[in-house]
């Protein structure tokens, strides 16, 4: 499917220090009626988190009716945005994703992510049979919650990250083959340029892989350099520059959900634990097939639902070693964005390292 349309020296090996969620938690204190107020906060932006009250309007204003009566407001875990579970009074249920907190700092990618959410759901409803949220209403505005919101259709299920641990080998293996499917069902899908999907969708996208590759690895590293992020820049820069013609390879712009396969946006039927819902497509690109969630993970199942195997030689594998790179490098910076989520970058970090190094030994 068709949509609108450095100079360098060379650098050593990089060395580095070496360093892969139980049932669903909700607010031990969910939004009522009666505290509509009390989670209220104000910012010198205007965005706040929403109280039943203004849940309410809102949702009426949607429904254009006057008697739609919200039950209650549960915040859903989250690891950036405000997502908040609404049950209504007749016991139906939606979810409304809002932008995050007042004092959160967001990385460059990240400043689009509701529109981007919305349009990656909107393409993959209509071209898609894919387990993934309807959507109700999408307000950029700030009009009755105060934030732009994204009002999707609630997916049952537990979170695969809640019952990995109760899983048998049989049961992983046939939740890989499916995300394995998934992942192919979603990179069917094409464009006309490469590049974010918010950006390609305001036709403001890139002709190249290389160029918007590139353009995504030094956001993120401008990212680091802004907080004083420690990491081997001008490696990274040297190395993927270096290696940068095989991102040419790529000459057709696929649908890439980078998150797609993470355990907090898989949704599993707790009694069959099989898939019933994908969620949380804020992040995603017009790119390589080979950078969507899931590929690097070497997983056989996987594979037999994607239906292939691509080959780690040549360019396919340079490709790999540079998308495990910059995953790596956001998975750092996100650390020092939001040192409150008490994440260990040890890992990200080895990955970094690994990367690099193999970057360096190719010809």
């Amino acid at each position: 499917m068709h949509l609108p349309s450095l100079e360098m020296a060379v650098y050593p090996v990089v060395t580095m220090g070496h360093g892969r969620h139980r049932r669903r938690s909700l607010d031990p204190h969910p939004i009522s009626l009666c505290s509509a107020r009390s989670q209220t906060s104000s910012t010198s932006s205007g965005v706040r988190s929403p109280d039943v009250s203004s849940i309410q309007k809102a949702i009426r204003s949607v429904f254009r009716s006057s008697r739609l009566t919200v039950q209650q407001a549960e915040r859903l875990p989250g690891r950036l945005y405000q997502v908040l579970l609404v049950t209504l009074a007749d016991g139906s249920s939606l979810v409304l994703k809002c932008p995050p907190i007042y004092n959160t700092r967001l990385l460059r990618h990240e400043k689009h992510g509701l529109e981007t959410e919305r349009r990656t759901l909107d393409i993959l409803r209509k071209s898609t049979q894919l387990p993934v949220p309807d959507i109700i209403k999408y307000d950029r505005q700030r009009g009755s919650l105060g934030c732009p919101f994204l009002m999707v259709s609630h997916m049952p299920g537990r979170h695969l990250c809640e019952l990995s641990p109760e899983l048998s080998p049989a049961e992983r293996r046939t939740v890989d083959r499916s995300l394995g499917a998934y992942v192919r069902a979603i990179t069917t899908l094409s464009s006309q340029q490469f590049g974010p999907v918010h950006q390609v969708y305001a036709e403001k996208g890139h002709s190249s892989w290389k160029d918007a590759f590139l353009a995504l690895l030094e956001a993120v590293l401008r990212d680091a350099e802004d907080m004083a992020v420690t990491i081997p820049y001008d490696n990274v820069r040297y190395h993927v520059r270096r290696h940068a013609e095989c991102l040419s390879e790529v000459t057709r712009p696929r649908l890439v959900a980078l998150d797609v396969c993470d355990p907090q946006n898989v949704l599993l039927d707790e009694r069959t634990k099989k898939i019933t819902g994908l969620v949380g497509f804020t992040n995603a690109i017009w790119g390589d097939p080979l950078m969507s969630g899931g590929m690097t993970d070497n997983n056989d199942a996987f594979f037999e639902g994607f239906g292939e195997c691509p080959l780690q030689t040549g360019g396919v594998r340079t490709r790999l070693l540079m998308y495990t790179a910059y995953r790596a490098i956001v998975q750092v910076v996100v650390r020092f964005y939001r040192p409150h989520l008490s994440v260990d970058d040890m890992e990200a970090r080895r990955s970094l390292t690994y990367a690099l190094n193999e970057l360096a030994r190719m010809p």
